[in-house]
């Protein structure tokens, strides 16, 4: 939390006696409900304010001291809460089971950190408060290997004269680390004799020293051991089978990319620390590091950093910071010696993390989920985590920016979100599991599509250890930025290693918008590794809208007829691929022309050959467009959806697309062949055969019957009471309230039906009750779209001529919604008064 905001929220709290609730405190801080519940959370756990009351609650200043909190000594191994995590839990587990512990055995390749966990393990009791973490003692087994006797006599004990030598008695480190913990290391390398005798002390808790023959000696020793073997292959079957728990160690290598970059960073900031110099570091050489697979592991990659220290030591030894790098390096990860995570930071950095974690799970829409993970980010991480100067944000950005170059060449739209991904990152270090990212995937992928496929092609080569992580989270950041309305997919294809992505980036540049995607094929690709690489790429769509290829290949024919099977709408391919043509595609696409518009512009205009379906849709379908807007469409499609014959395609259009399709079928009788339906919510002038239905008919009596006369063939008998009683929630005042997004329903209500009572003074009107609540929804979701600059269209008459009722519609409307324009400050367009002249006026 920045501490502007912390002082903020105390100042504000400290003025009120009685206390606030969370929704005044959203108010005086200008911020969210949910971020300021999140802000006061975070205080209430340090005790720093108190609450009172239920619903609502009530928050006040106290007086109380911060909560500290416990520290882990866990927490300075590098993966303790990721890799490590389930390792060190056994540790616990081990180390304080009753009376003396469990046995526990490390293993692990040679310098993977098994003595530094063993020593953590130690300190670990010390904290607890144990009485039995007296004495930490290490012995290491290779070292008398070669003399087993020896080692029996080290471990055990002798007495005087026990062989040759033993001038004296002598206590074995059993006994000297009683009430402590011995840790023997390369246990493998005790004789079998000697691993029989450690046995039958596991199993007593006794043994007798060499030289010995009456005396037992009884020990409490907690013991550790470690192993760099199999141990099934070294160890004694008895003995490996009183081993209570075996911890594997993983090698460098094969641990997490983000743990063994902290590592080397780690290493790096202490030898920064012990040069009191920073350190520069060649991104190259820091890769270079994380990347190569050294056999003494962690041990190695110790002594590899503070040569390369001691060689920048030795050629800049006069300077602040030393630079590490090769001669051409551009990039750099840079170290502070005052650089220093302490236990508190790591435990503030777990509260973040839990906070990070609650926002992701929460019920949150995707769009109130971007507001919320921005401002998490701007008030605890912005300042406090830096990416820029860090080498996994340097790679990562540099990467994403790459591919964005090559995709839309506009940084501006993933600059900001990449940053607060990193951050992101940073908190959580990739702990969130698999199935919550991909559940998260599939929500942003069925409300957003177009912005997940750009996420996802954007975080190209990323490593596979933080790709899903970084796709998801940069998708939910990046909504609204890129464009949902493009309706139909295009793809670019040609041979070349970068003929298509060329083309790709300078048309999607020009369009402003993610219109393309590009493949780019071998020269010696054939037709068919063409239509498999395409395959791949429908597979990942859905194709129901329709599919436009740019292509630079013959034996069109061929192409079209293997692709076409496998997409549900409409395929146009050209064939012939030039910048010119992607831009001409583009800005139709963008200006949200109709797929046949498209075809036909593109036989008139293109001199190459083309191929496509000629009507409105191959399959049986039915049309969903309101007056109302394109979003109120989508919802009645929602509702469609779980009723209607899943073998019928329900196609959503703007109404202003609807009304240019009827004027063409109007001309073109099998334009419309396939169409078995068409749904609006407002009476239409429809001079086709297809059948249209106004469902605000399902407000009449009858509304049963209409619906089984409209909707036969198309639904289950069985299903039209469930889509009536649907249709019916759906245009009720409560309905509406719920299509509001953010506007208040009962204010927003009030205003628009008292504009429709104006309307019928003025125009001499007797609206319906459902009329009157046509008007009413569509007024109300009209300033909704003003307020958010929603698409306007060309009016297709002279506004100021049309009439209604005798009266000039234009400049008494005007005056009508004026209170509403000035409410809202917003200008309702000369579009959508004409929408409303068509509403009244029907």
């Amino acid at each position: 939390m920045k501490r502007e905001t912390h002082d903020l929220i105390i100042k504000i709290l400290e003025n009120e006696k009685n206390g606030l609730t969370t929704l005044e405190i959203a108010d005086a801080l200008a911020l969210s409900r949910s971020a300021t519940s999140l802000y006061l959370n975070k205080l209430l756990e340090k005790k720093e304010v108190t609450q009172k009351g239920t619903r609502p609650v009530y928050w006040q200043t106290s007086t109380s001291s911060h909560l500290t909190n416990q520290e882990d000594v866990f927490q300075q191994y590098i993966g303790f809460d990721g890799s490590a995590h389930e390792a060190i839990e056994k540790c616990k587990a081990a180390i304080l089971y009753p009376p003396v512990g469990l046995p526990l055995l490390l293993c692990g390749p040679s310098g993977v950190g098994k003595s530094f966990l063993a020593k953590l393990i130690f300190d670990y009791l010390k904290e607890q408060k144990k009485e039995e973490a007296k004495t930490f003692i290490i012995f290491n087994c290779a070292d008398y290997a070669n003399n087993p006797e020896l080692l029996s006599s080290i471990l055990f004990g002798h007495t005087k004269g026990a062989f040759t030598g033993a001038e004296s008695e002598k206590k074995g480190l059993l006994k000297q680390a009683d009430g402590g913990v011995l840790f023997l290391d390369e246990v493998h390398r005790l004789s079998k004799e000697n691993q029989e005798k450690l046995f039958q002390f596991m199993d007593s808790g006794q043994f007798r020293p060499m030289g010995e023959e009456s005396k037992i000696v009884s020990s409490q020793v907690r013991l550790l051991f470690a192993t760099t073997e199999n141990p099934k292959e070294v160890l004694l079957p008895t003995f490996y089978r009183r081993l209570s728990v075996v911890v594997n160690l993983p090698a460098l290598h094969d641990r997490p990319i983000l743990e063994r970059i902290s590592l080397v960073n780690h290493l790096f900031v202490r030898e920064a620390i012990r040069l009191k110099r920073d350190l520069k570091i060649d991104n190259q050489i820091f890769k270079q590091l994380l990347d190569q697979q050294i056999p003494g592991n962690v041990g190695s990659l110790i002594n590899e950093i503070q040569m390369y220290c001691a060689d920048a030591l030795r050629k800049n030894s006069d300077h602040d910071m030393l630079e590490i790098s090769e001669d051409d390096a551009t990039l750099f990860t840079t170290v502070s010696y005052t650089q220093n995570i302490t236990e508190s930071k790591i435990d503030y950095l777990g509260q973040l993390n839990e906070t990070f974690t609650t926002l992701i799970n929460s019920n949150s829409s995707i769009l109130e989920l971007k507001e919320e993970l921005f401002q998490f980010d701007s008030h605890f991480l912005e300042g406090n985590f830096h990416v820029s100067s860090d080498f996994l944000g340097n790679q990562l950005i540099k990467q994403i920016e790459d591919n964005n170059k090559q995709i839309i060449d506009n940084k501006a739209i993933t600059q900001a979100p990449i940053k607060c991904t990193l951050r992101l990152l940073q908190v959580n270090k990739n702990t969130l599991s698999i199935k919550t990212l991909e559940e998260l995937k599939r929500k942003v992928s069925k409300e957003y599509p177009r912005t997940a496929l750009f996420s996802h092609y954007v975080t190209n080569n990323l490593s596979p250890e933080i790709k899903l992580f970084v796709e998801v989270i940069l998708s939910v950041l990046l909504v609204e930025k890129i464009s949902e309305e493009i309706r139909y997919h295009a793809l670019l294809v040609a041979h070349g290693n970068t003929t298509a992505s060329s083309i790709q980036a300078v048309a999607n540049k020009l369009c402003g918008e993610y219109v393309f995607d590009a493949i780019n094929m071998p020269l010696t690709s054939s037709i068919r590794d063409v239509v498999a690489q395409v395959k791949l790429w429908l597979s990942e769509r859905d194709t129901s809208e329709g599919v436009i290829m740019l292509v630079d290949m013959g034996s069109l024919t061929h192409l079209y007829k293997s692709l076409k099977p496998q997409i549900l709408g409409e395929l146009l391919v050209i064939n012939n691929l030039t910048t010119s043509y992607a831009l001409e595609i583009g800005q139709q696409l963008v200006n949200g022309q109709m797929f046949y518009d498209v075809a036909k512009n593109a036989e008139k205009t293109f001199k190459t050959n083309i191929q496509y379906f000629e009507g409105f849709s191959v399959e049986k379908n039915i049309i969903i467009a309101s007056i109302s807007g394109y979003d109120i469409s989508k919802k009645l499609k929602e509702i469609c959806e779980k009723n209607v014959n899943p073998d019928i395609k329900l196609i959503v259009l703007n109404f202003n697309e609807l009304r240019n399709i009827l004027d063409r079928a109007s001309t073109d009788q099998n334009y419309l062949k396939e169409t078995s339906l068409i749904l609006t919510t407002s009476y239409l002038d429809n001079k086709t055969d297809v059948p249209s239905i106004n469902l605000l008919d399902v407000l009449d009596e009858d509304a049963e019957k209409q619906l089984n006369t409209s909707f036969k063939n198309l639904i289950h008998p069985n299903n039209i009471p469930n889509i009536l009683n649907e249709f019916i929630h759906f245009f009720s005042k409560e309905g509406l309230s719920e299509k509001l997004e953010f506007l208040n329903p009962d204010v927003i209500i009030k205003q628009v039906e008292t504009i429709t009572e104006k309307c019928e003074k003025r125009f001499n009107l007797q609206l319906s009750a459902k009329m009157k609540f046509n008007l009413t929804m569509h007024l109300a979701l009209m300033v909704e779209r003003m307020m958010l600059g929603d698409t306007d269209y060309p009016v297709p008459e002279n506004l100021l001529d049309l009439k209604l009722n005798q009266k000039f519609f234009y400049q008494n409307m005007k005056d009508i919604v004026y209170t509403l324009e000035q409410f809202y400050r917003i200008q309702i367009s000369d579009w959508e008064l004409f929408v409303l002249f068509e509403i009244l006026n029907a």
